[in-house]
């Protein structure tokens, strides 16, 4: 985001630029595509990153966004087709498995929550799913991604049978789906899922914070289990310290 803001300085003062020295900030070339990507970021991708951070509007946010990559097309199709592809290997939330979080957005309209809740409805199995079925290697490699999106793709047209396996890893009660969709809220099955959603993390910031525990510590053990066990006495002590102010640390 800093690069960004940046780069937004730049064409802002781009007048002012423009009588200084030829070269001083940027040469004649970089100025057409410095504005490309200020165009982009500021009609596309930043309102999306302000709203990343949420685990129910996730599957719907990236669908939404896909399809502006694919609309913006008519406004620069070099730089549309370069996001789209980009974008393509990080459909994580349109995978089969993710897609029923949107049941408890309140950004996906009513009607196509109720698409959702009916196209699982109409796949759910004799028996619970206690694993994906349509993922790379064994069974619990990576997330197979939907290939076909389109501008008029809908959430509920990538509903697959992995859908219910999150309803059993997440230990969701769907008694939910079959009531109208002004009336979940109230249903007491739907807010204990609500509030089982609404604690996932979907932004990268707790993997980043476990990579670079493993990397500070990974010296310091002598074989695996020496080192998992570092790994949770160090996680352990920062959970009991929040910080190190001494308010914190008395009544240790």
């Amino acid at each position: 985001m800093a690069k960004l803001l940046y780069s937004i300085k730049i064409c802002l003062l781009d007048h002012q630029i423009g009588n200084l020295p030829p070269g001083t900030i940027t040469t004649r070339h970089q100025v057409p595509k410095l504005r490309e990507f200020v165009h982009f970021a500021t009609l596309i991708y930043s309102n999306w990153w302000m709203t990343c951070s949420s685990a129910t509007d996730a599957p719907w946010n990236n669908l939404k966004l896909i399809q502006c990559l694919l609309k913006y097309e008519a406004v620069n199709q070099i730089v549309s087709n370069s996001a789209v592809r980009a974008f393509r290997r990080h459909l994580w939330y349109l995978t089969t498995e993710m897609v029923p979080l949107a049941l408890f957005s309140t950004k996906e309209p009513a009607d196509e929550r109720r698409a959702l809740a009916s196209s699982l409805l109409a796949i759910k199995p004799d028996e619970k799913l206690l694993a994906p079925q349509n993922r790379f290697g064994m069974g619990f490699g990576k997330p197979k991604f939907p290939d076909n999106i389109s501008a008029t793709t809908t959430l509920a047209q990538l509903v697959g049978p992995d859908s219910r396996y999150t309803f059993h890893l997440l230990q969701l009660d769907d008694s939910f789906l079959t009531e109208p969709v002004e009336k979940r809220p109230d249903h007491p099955a739907f807010q204990t899922s609500a509030a089982h959603i609404l604690a996932i993390n979907v932004i990268n910031d707790c993997a980043e914070r476990g990579v670079k525990l493993s990397a500070d510590f990974t010296a310091s053990a002598k074989s695996e289990e020496h080192y998992q066990n570092v790994l949770q006495v160090v996680e352990q002590d920062r959970n009991m310290k929040s910080n190190l102010r001494k308010r914190s640390l008395e009544p240790l």
